[in-house]
């Protein structure tokens, strides 16, 4: 009998890993003019002056009001997906993998994202709507970009799969404990390297597949 696969799920960043772009609250900064609220509130949360919670409150506070529902999943339509990044998901899909997207962006886009490519479960920070689909100011805090490997490996026990039975690829600094949580780490080095050997660099998903 064949022995039994190491790994049996593969999680991804969203953003920049299997997207083109940066951050989709960073889209919709540009979107409403509002770049530089944003990056004064990530330079807080960064320096460690608020939490993320915090964080989303003065990202929503600082778009124009009555932003509604629609005008957000306008504004994210416009991703681009990574060339790669559906025959990558289709060829782990092929040899049994499960799959997941764990990101720090909006709830919006990320099941939108998992729906087109088949990715089987997702975890994401939301948005919430009053009346008319207006945008409130309190968002929902799922995945803390720091921490992301709270939410994986929360993400994990409800699916009964071990983290050391997976494989995670992320973009930036802010995914390696996500990364180091996983059984194998995957960089993409289009932004970022980490001096780190428990983490290998890759230059395009499909990369991924010289390693398991």
């Amino acid at each position: 009998m064949p022995s039994p696969r190491k790994y049996l799920l593969a999680a991804l960043d969203m953003d920049g890993t299997v997207l083109e772009h940066e951050s989709s609250w960073v889209a919709l900064h540009r979107a409403f003019g509002t770049v530089e609220e944003g990056e004064r509130s990530l330079r807080l949360y960064s320096e460690g002056k608020i939490d993320y919670e915090e964080f989303m409150r003065r990202d929503i506070a600082a778009w124009p009001k009555d932003v509604t529902r629609k005008e957000v999943e306008r504004i994210l339509s416009g991703y681009v997906l990574r060339p790669e990044a559906q025959p990558t998901i289709d060829e782990l899909k092929r040899r049994g993998y499960k799959t997941a997207l764990v990101t720090s962006g909006i709830d919006i886009l990320a099941e939108e994202v998992a729906d087109r490519l088949g990715i089987d479960r997702w975890i994401a920070n939301g948005l919430q709507f009053g009346e008319g689909g207006k945008v409130l100011p309190e968002g929902i805090g799922r995945v803390d970009p720091t921490r992301k490997d709270l939410a994986y490996l929360e993400l994990l026990r409800e699916m009964g799969i071990r983290s050391e039975q997976t494989i995670a690829v992320g973009d930036t600094i802010y995914d390696l404990r996500f990364l180091k949580s996983a059984g194998l780490g995957f960089m993409l080095a289009h932004t970022t390297r980490v001096p780190d050997p428990g983490i290998i660099h890759i230059e395009k998903l499909h990369d991924i597949f010289d390693h398991i």
